[in-house]
């Protein structure tokens, strides 16, 4: 079983896609599920050691019965295809799996070179495809027969509680340097699958079929003084798609890694009105760890968050903020452009200004992007407003959707502005400076002192070495 993780294109990675690249956690699930019946290698796209030759080099010599490939971001899906039109030329059935798929089942499978399909959660899925050798009758599967499409029944959501920790001993050398943090080097964890709320800009709610489910702690606690993350990455980013729903799940969750010694720097994503409702909560979360937080600001307008389903409002925002800082957090946060049909280009100008003056410590922004499964997208189809598609341009950054008082290009210049007025306007290091300090010397140092962040340092060094090396002798 070879297990692949596409790269982007190109035009994918800006913002924060340009600094982050974290492991693919979720093919490691699928190979922890996997792995007692089959040979198992792990392929990250993504890394700038793999290309498509490589790619094809390791399938003619692996010889895998089964290549499945991970298609989360809707870009992916074009790259996905590449690597499972090599595949077919030796011989391999091609599984394709995760968010993009999920919620367009049939336009993935009338690609030629794509044999199966798996719909949401894939680990216990992709095992009995293994035992069985065929996806006849198994839960949570497409696939194709005699040219006609068949899709089997879904598959009950897994019970976290009982679920497998990820295979992370898969990676390469070379793989562990290039998983970073903005130039941290970064591990990741999962706690929770799901969101109980349905912004209609996002997907995951559908994916997740409205469902929200949390692993048990003593799990959580187990993987975090496994060997393979308490010794390594001083940085730990949690996946989850809203990680402060149950407020005492959080917070039991923070005293158990308070009370087992666990010294990492945490981060993870979380709403603004959580932070609002549950000071003492974020409270106990730095002293937990956490010191890195991305809100999901999306706009300053009420209206417009009322337009997006956010369900918060701009003065929740602002307390959000004061909190944040008060309790030593770096706050990264992404705001929507052109995030209401009716925007004007004074709202655009509105928000670079709002941007501007907020306390948010690194900005990022993005165009309103309508993807496969959000209501966004059923909005868009029903009143034409959609521009292409070409799955590619859902990057983010190309404006695909058709505005009565905004054109591309206006839309196009105030992103690039947004961008480069926003990040001009702020004295980052000064505010780097103001959460070390808040947190106290003994915080980090405990943080740094017990995990082999110097060996990350010098593999980052070797690393580089050997690229130059090889620059060098061609």
């Amino acid at each position: 079983m070879l297990l692949i993780n596409p790269d982007y294109p190109d035009v994918f990675k800006h913002g924060a896609q340009k600094n982050v690249i974290l492991p693919p956690l979720g093919l490691e699930y699928i190979a922890a599920n996997i792995e007692d019946i089959a040979e198992v290698l792990i392929i990250d796209n993504r890394l700038k050691t793999i290309n498509l030759k490589s790619i094809e080099t390791t399938i003619y010599q692996f010889q895998p019965d089964y290549v499945g490939i991970s298609c989360n971001y809707s870009p992916q899906i074009y790259h996905a295809v590449k690597i499972a039109n090599i595949a077919k030329t030796y011989g391999s059935t091609t599984v394709i799996g995760g968010w993009h798929p999920t919620l367009v089942p049939e336009e993935t499978l009338e690609f030629q070179s794509v044999d199966i399909l798996i719909r949401c959660e894939g680990e216990i899925t992709f095992r009995e495809l293994i035992q069985n050798n065929s996806p006849i009758d198994i839960p949570g599967l497409s696939y194709k027969k005699n040219g006609k499409i068949i899709h089997n029944p879904d598959r009950e959501l897994l019970d976290l509680k009982h679920i497998k920790l990820p295979s992370r001993h898969y990676r390469s050398k070379e793989a562990k340097v290039e998983y970073s943090f903005y130039g941290f080097s970064i591990d990741c964890i999962e706690t929770s699958r799901g969101c109980p709320y349905s912004c209609n800009f996002c997907c995951i709610h559908e994916f997740y079929r409205k469902r929200y489910r949390t692993r048990s702690i003593p799990s959580i606690i187990k993987e975090l003084n496994s060997n393979e993350v308490k010794n390594q990455s001083p940085f730990i980013f949690i996946i989850d798609d809203n990680f402060l729903v149950d407020p005492k799940f959080v917070e039991e969750l923070c005293n158990a890694i308070i009370q087992e010694g666990i010294r990492k720097y945490f981060s993870t994503q979380i709403r603004v009105d959580m932070i609002v409702r549950y000071p003492k909560i974020i409270k106990k979360m730095a002293d937990a760890g956490f010191i890195f937080l991305f809100l999901g600001i999306e706009s300053f307008s009420d209206r417009t968050l009322k337009f997006l389903n956010k369900q918060t409002e701009f003065k929740q925002i602002r307390s959000a903020l004061k909190i944040l800082h008060d309790y030593g957090y770096f706050i990264q946060g992404n705001i929507i452009l052109g995030a209401n049909f009716e925007d004007k280009k004074e709202d655009l100008e509105s928000t670079i200004e709002i941007a501007k003056k907020l306390e948010i410590d690194l900005t990022t922004f993005s165009v309103l992007t309508p993807f496969p499964g959000t209501k966004l997208m059923e909005k868009v189809l029903e009143d034409n407003l959609l521009l292409s598609n070409d799955w590619s341009e859902f990057n983010w950054s190309v404006p695909i959707i058709k505005y009565p008082h905004l054109s591309i290009k206006d839309l196009k210049d105030c992103l690039n502005r947004a961008f480069f007025e926003v990040s001009n306007s702020k004295k980052l290091w000064p505010r780097i400076k103001t959460v070390v300090l808040n947190r106290g010397l003994r915080f980090h140092i405990l943080r740094v002192v017990n995990v082999v962040m110097f060996k990350t340092v010098f593999q980052k060094i070797e690393h580089s070495l050997k690229q130059r090396s090889k620059k060098t002798n061609k």
